[in-house]
């Protein structure tokens, strides 16, 4: 017939044209220069990419997909427990960082107190090792100006008396006279008793414990009106339970003895104190009575043992400058430990609860209260529908090339055959064209997101509805 011998002569040009092109570019064409431009980065290419298109030749490609919102996720635990509370129903409306379920947490709980308990007596420790630093620097202060007036005494006493040297005497005996004082002052608080500061410390650990013996009491009464608790389980309960007994009689009893004030040996140390000042003060006015008596060879041997005492008690006194540097460090680092304590305790609990991390909608909840969770499995289902999303399940690598992001886009619901819906490539933060491909049914795919106008809303669209989208390529 003569159309098939029109079309047979089509075909024959067809492949003669062909042919040329092919020993034209093998044997004809030019060798192309090589490029001094260098490649640019993947993510400069693959944005490239997704933002220009090719002219293959046609105005549309059309490609299946699904329904899907505008934000979904799974929230999972990190840890196993039994499923305790139900926050948010299915179907409920949560906030971004809104609870939805929570695990039993009562050892959580337990842990966080006692961190919290342990940081704020670290926290005393270093106001007492800083108040120690404190003291024992304005020591060394106090040594030093011992040394040097013991210096000056010598060099006094080997000269002639002066009524400047008197003088100084007579300052000695004075300074030593408010060391009475000092020391009568430390002997009164001593016999006072402590602070209430300190007391008040003690207050607040045995409440700690207290609070810590009522859920410890609870678990074991709840354990024990069971008809067969295991044991195992019962016995770590009561070791728990005896535990936090022995906390709270070891917080009682370092609350009487400091209500209970000084002891015998701390009186006898501030006795001593007062008598030692007593007798810097005799030898001070016995050293007076020496320069008015005249300048004694026992005058310069006397001031010549005070100047080697005194740069003794320097040496002491750096000594526990460094000994109480020490302590503020020690008790420095037991508060970062204690905070990082806290930290982690507080993180533990935060774990025990799973919260929105956008706003959206509780789509399905996996388990009931009372079900044992395990770690990594989904059990809430999250999602945005204040907007849609098609996601194409089968536009092949030859149509994808025609693709670039923000392409318009209408899209045909198998449920709803009158509805005809728009929308664009890309859109909600994306370009919308994957970069890595997926094989559906023996073809080379890629996915393409077209984020739908928000008429969308208006229509009683579905999670996972079937959908037809044909995207318009004529965009050049």
């Amino acid at each position: 017939m003569t159309w098939q011998r029109v079309l047979i002569g089509v075909l024959v040009a067809a492949v003669l044209a062909a042919s040329g092109v092919f020993i034209y570019r093998q044997f004809f064409a030019p060798e192309p220069a090589e490029s001094s431009v260098e490649p640019e980065p993947t993510a400069a290419a693959v944005d490239r990419v997704n933002t220009i298109a090719v002219d293959t030749g046609v105005d549309t490609v059309s490609a299946e997909g699904q329904i899907v919102p505008l934000r979904s996720t799974l929230l999972a635990f990190t840890g196993t427990g039994i499923l305790t509370e139900v926050l948010a129903q299915e179907g409920q409306n949560v906030t971004a960082g809104q609870p939805i379920v929570r695990l039993d947490s009562e050892d959580q709980q337990l842990a966080l107190t006692q961190a919290e308990s342990q940081l704020a007596q670290s926290q005393a420790n270093l106001t007492a090792a800083q108040a120690a630093l404190r003291a024992a620097e304005a020591g060394v202060q106090a040594a030093d100006l011992g040394v040097q007036a013991a210096e000056i005494e010598l060099a006094l006493v080997s000269a002639e008396p002066t009524p400047e040297e008197i003088a100084l005497r007579e300052s000695n005996v004075a300074l030593a006279n408010a060391r009475i004082s000092q020391a009568s002052a430390a002997q009164q608080l001593v016999l006072e008793g402590v602070a209430d500061s300190q007391i008040r410390a003690a207050e607040a650990d045995l409440r700690a414990a207290e609070a810590q013996l009522v859920p410890a009491q609870l678990r074991l009464d709840q354990i024990r009106r069971q008809d067969d608790p295991d044991p195992e389980t019962l016995a770590q309960v009561e070791r728990d339970y005896n535990a936090a007994v022995v906390a709270v009689e070891a917080a009682r009893v370092a609350l009487e003895e400091l209500v209970a004030g000084a002891t015998d040996a701390q009186r006898q140390a501030a006795g001593s104190g007062l008598a030692a000042a007593t007798a810097q003060r005799d030898a001070a006015q016995a050293e007076l009575d020496l320069l008015l008596a005249g300048n004694q060879a026992e005058q310069v041997a006397i001031a010549q043992a005070g100047l080697s005492q005194a740069k003794a008690a320097l040496g002491e006194a750096q000594a526990r400058v460094t000994q109480a540097e020490a302590g503020v460090t020690q008790a420095e680092a037991d508060v970062s430990r204690s905070q990082a304590a806290v930290v982690a305790a507080q993180v533990a609990l935060d774990e025990r609860s799973l919260t929105a991390p956008f706003g959206g909608t509780v789509a399905d909840i996996s388990l009931e209260v009372g079900e044992v969770v395990n770690a990594g499995i989904p059990v809430v289902t999250l999602a945005d529908f204040s907007g849609w999303i098609v996601e194409t399940t089968d536009l092949t690598e030859n149509d994808v090339v025609a693709v670039a992001s923000g392409y318009p886009a209408t899209v045909r619901v198998d449920a709803l055959p009158d509805v005809v819906l728009t929308g664009q490539v890309g859109g909600n933060g994306t370009d919308g064209i994957a970069t890595v491909s997926q094989e559906t049914r023996g073809d080379v795919t890629y996915r393409v997101t077209i984020l739908l106008d928000d008429d969308a809303t208006e229509v009683p669209l579905r999670w996972g509805m079937t959908v037809f989208a044909t995207i318009d390529t004529n965009q050049q």
